[in-house]
């Protein structure tokens, strides 16, 4: 868009309520915000961009963190790839910031009555600037198939130790896959479409498997997330 976006957070802001401030240029939260992507709940993966700004914001984090070149994707994969796998939740808008789900330049407000008046004082702030939006991402590092391994022997050790149920162990790989861009070699270049058609292609076969549909229908109708 070339209007500048700004998201007003106040409350619960879950699933594609958190995909849509991921992709807003700046987010406004009140402190009691409570940020998460919590698809797996229902068997599912995040689909709205989710996965893809998790993968894009490890990527960018393990750059700023590089010593002398060499990029360790790793430790930020596998802290986001658990947010993601085991629907993380946010307890604070500061808790947000630190899960990566807030950006430092996010504003984290105190009193909530306020939201409005600063969020509009950041779109015009945008807009005085000179806005231009971000052009899409390429070039983003991934883990490739040598991540998706890790993250699967770590899934495979809570499942087999009573943690996870198997679905939640389909689900877990599903998710691992996306954000380590697939079966790539280690230290590939990705555009953000290759990560967003992942995504998708995942979130398909997830929709279409039945122990899937058991979850969506019983949260549905009780609620509550249904361990199949």
């Amino acid at each position: 868009s070339l209007v500048p976006t700004v998201a007003a957070v106040r409350g619960m802001a879950l699933g594609g309520a958190c995909e849509f401030i991921m992709h807003c240029d700046r987010a406004v939260a009140a402190l009691e915000s409570y940020i998460g992507l919590v698809e797996a709940g229902v068997g599912l993966l995040p689909a709205g961009g989710g996965c893809k700004e998790l993968a894009l914001r490890a990527a960018q984090e393990a750059a700023r963190g590089s010593v002398g070149g060499q990029l360790d994707l790793f430790p930020f994969l596998r802290t986001y790839f658990q947010q993601a796998a085991l629907a993380t939740v946010s307890k604070s808008a500061l808790d947000a910031r630190d899960l990566g789900y807030l950006r430092a330049a996010d504003v984290v407000i105190f009193n909530p009555y306020e939201l409005l008046w600063v969020a509009k004082a950041q779109v015009r702030a945008l807009s005085e600037s000179a806005y231009r939006p971000l052009l899409p991402v390429s070039g983003i590092a991934v883990a490739g198939r040598t991540g998706i391994a890790t993250l699967e022997m770590m899934l495979v050790n809570m499942r087999d130790g009573g943690f996870i149920s198997a679905h939640d162990f389909e689900v877990g790989l599903r998710i691992a896959r996306v954000l380590c861009g697939g079966e790539v070699e280690s230290g590939s270049l990705v555009d953000e479409k290759w990560l967003l058609d992942l995504e998708r292609r995942e979130f398909m076969a997830l929709l279409k498997n039945p122990r899937t549909q058991e979850r969506i229908a019983h949260t549905l109708k009780t609620g509550k997330p249904l361990r199949n």
